[in-house]
């Protein structure tokens, strides 16, 4: 049984992740939680965030697509466009968590025009990463600062 005080610091976590994914790593492990649930935790957080912007965005997507066409395509100048003609969605699946975030990835992403099913994948999976990454960098660090004292 979990008790309420390890629920309520995961519910912390969670709700930071949802909003900053990269703190919510370090912010968890300094609240004493177990490294590994921590980057779930965050991981999870993030992903719901994917999944809630492409679930509720891509029908408004199409939609507005239908009613403006062309005129809602996007700048071919535009930096966003150079990069995503350079990177595609992997470049976005790594960038976002540690740059817009979940939300604005994701929608990011929609307007680019990519499948709802490949968006998710790919921000999933460049999440899973980070997380993976920034729990180990925190665990070390903190290990290599334990140890000097």
């Amino acid at each position: 049984m979990i008790s309420p005080d390890v629920i309520a610091k995961l519910a912390s976590v969670f709700g930071l992740a949802f909003i900053s994914f990269w703190t919510s790593i370090p912010a968890g492990i300094a609240l004493g939680l177990a490294p590994l649930l921590v980057g779930v935790t965050a991981w999870l957080s993030y992903s719901v965030g994917v999944i809630i912007v492409v679930l509720l965005g891509e029908p408004l997507r199409v939609r507005l697509m239908a009613r403006f066409g062309g005129k809602a395509a996007a700048n071919p100048d535009s930096p966003i466009r150079r990069a995503w003609d350079r990177f595609g969605l992997i470049g976005l699946s790594l960038l976002a968590p540690m740059t817009t975030g979940a939300q604005i990835g994701a929608v990011v992403g929609l307007s680019l025009g990519v499948p709802p099913r490949r968006l998710i994948i790919g921000m999933v999976l460049g999440a899973a990463l980070w997380s993976a990454l920034i729990t180990l960098a925190v665990v070390f660090g903190v290990s290599a600062v334990q140890t000097t004292r």
